[in-house]
């Protein structure tokens, strides 16, 4: 079953509403709670290659990346553990001084969780933080706006098909309280993007595909593929993706793209690279709901599909 599917049927069953935000928002007080659950398992996620330290790197970068895209840093940490008999203590301590080491540098705390079995090891992290006012989706104004990156996309699908281990993911800070709307690329540059779709109405984006690619992802695939497709592909390297009122500077961030609204309620999403000029008209391919040797092609289907 599609991810989008089962989320929507869940979601009708339990009272939530989807897609509006990378974490959940829960009022306390004057502000909100922010909460964000993620799994996580060595082959499920590409993790290959890595030592049991950068393992839990990036898989606690991964589980906080929510929370930093709804503006707020991380504050608290439960885990759930289910390890396997192919593991030792040692191995499963690497992984955990991994979590630890960005945990300390988001000045958060682990209060516990839960542990279990299973035949192939998987991690589940709880991330909560708090802030005034929450960053969604959804924008919060409906004016001009600048779209911004905190890095450019597609390293980690480019070492995934080159056969290589996956690059690790950036400590980022939270996205600017300014921010109009934001999100993070947990399932790809494209698929980010499919986020801002689901959740507004009215929007037209103008990306420049060319800024948001990595330049080294453009050496590594020049003349073997085209390198675009690196942000097709939905393997997600967590980076954030987030609107700012037009005209205003952010350091250290790339600017990919700029936007406005309109009373039409139709979103439109233009896509621009190399002197063309294409649209968005579907959300990428879900490789989880696709066979492993059909996911390059899928993905060539898709980018060609925008510039018909």
């Amino acid at each position: 079953m599609f991810e989008a599917q089962l989320i929507s049927v869940l979601s009708k069953i339990h009272g939530n509403e989807p897609f509006l935000a990378d974490a959940e928002i829960i009022p306390v007080g004057n502000g909100v709670e922010l909460v964000s659950v993620d799994s996580f398992s060595e082959q499920e996620d590409f993790f290959n290659g890595l030592s049991p330290k950068q393992m839990g790197r990036q898989m606690a970068i991964a589980c906080c990346s929510d929370i930093l895209a709804c503006g707020a840093s991380p504050r608290y940490l439960l885990q759930a553990w289910n390890t396997d008999a192919c593991h030792d203590t040692v191995f499963y301590a690497e992984v955990a001084s991994g979590i630890q080491e960005v945990l300390e540098a988001y000045g958060a705390k682990c209060l516990g969780g839960d542990m279990g079995t299973l035949p192939v090891w998987n991690w589940t992290g709880t991330a909560i933080g708090f802030t005034d006012v929450p960053i969604m989706r959804r924008s919060s104004k409906r004016i001009s706006f600048d779209l911004y990156a905190s890095a450019p996309f597609g390293r980690a699908n480019a070492a995934f098909f080159s056969s290589q281990s996956l690059p690790e993911f950036s400590l980022n800070q939270p996205v600017p309280s300014e921010a109009l709307f934001a999100t993070d690329s947990s399932g790809g540059f494209f698929d980010a993007l499919e986020n801002f779709r689901r959740a507004n109405q009215g929007m037209h984006l103008e990306i420049d595909a060319s800024l948001a690619l990595a330049p080294e992802v453009v050496s590594l695939f020049a003349g073997k593929v085209e390198p675009a497709l690196a942000l097709v592909g939905g393997i997600g390297e967590y980076e954030l993706l987030f609107a700012m009122p037009a005209g205003t500077n952010v350091p250290n961030a790339v600017q990919v793209g700029t936007g406005c609204f309109s009373e039409q309620e139709e979103n439109e999403f233009l896509v621009c690279y190399q002197g063309k000029r294409g649209r968005m008209k579907a959300s990428p391919p879900d490789y989880r709901s696709i066979d492993a040797d059909r996911w390059l092609a899928a993905t060539v289907e898709y980018w060609e599909g925008l510039f018909r």
